[in-house]
């Protein structure tokens, strides 16, 4: 992996220099701007986001715990979750628990060893105790629950009414002259 200590002695300046350049920093000129980029781009050079985030101490990577990847709703929960985090800036990290307690609870630890900036769940429907979840709140990372909902857990959730839904829809056939309702 080609780090800015590459570029900085590939190019005989200075490694903070280089940091400056490929943040756009004021102070450096657009020509060693414009020569740090090339070079970059010719050493394919990749920033470690993960040291920036602790250099920062800002993390843009929000964790997803999914039940089934394959089922169509979360898929469609997911592909949303992505567009709204990349548009604020954010990327996510997606586990998936396949339904089972166990594995949701190592995806909790994995993302939060990772340090992510939040997280959002959709429990599996194995969950039966949420010691782990609890652990999330616990740690002052943010968690948003979806799909299922967990009244004991102080957090934001964001679950349908499938009663309300489901009456709502049967409702309207009713009004538009629907007979025969099945």
């Amino acid at each position: 992996q080609t780090t800015i200590k590459d570029i900085a002695r590939h190019l005989g300046i200075s490694v903070s220099t280089v940091s400056r350049a490929l943040q756009n920093h004021p102070e450096i000129s657009a020509v060693t701007k414009q020569l740090v980029r090339t070079t970059a781009q010719e050493m394919n050079y990749k920033p470690n986001l993960m040291a920036s985030n602790l250099r920062t101490s800002k993390n843009t990577t929000i964790g997803v715990i999914i039940p089934e990847v394959n089922h169509h709703f979360f898929a469609s929960v997911l592909d949303g979750i992505e567009q709204a985090a990349n548009e604020a800036g954010y990327s996510i990290l997606i586990c998936q628990s396949r339904e089972n307690m166990d594995k949701e609870i190592q995806n909790v630890q994995t993302l939060l060893h990772s340090r992510v900036a939040g997280i959002l769940v959709g429990v599996s429907k194995e969950t039966m105790h949420l010691h782990h979840l609890q652990e999330v709140l616990n740690s002052n990372t943010p968690m948003v629950l979806f799909d299922r909902p967990c009244p004991s857990l102080q957090c934001d959730q964001v679950v349908s009414d499938d009663y309300a839904g489901a009456y709502s829809a049967v409702e309207h056939l009713i009004q538009t002259g629907c007979k025969r309702i099945l």
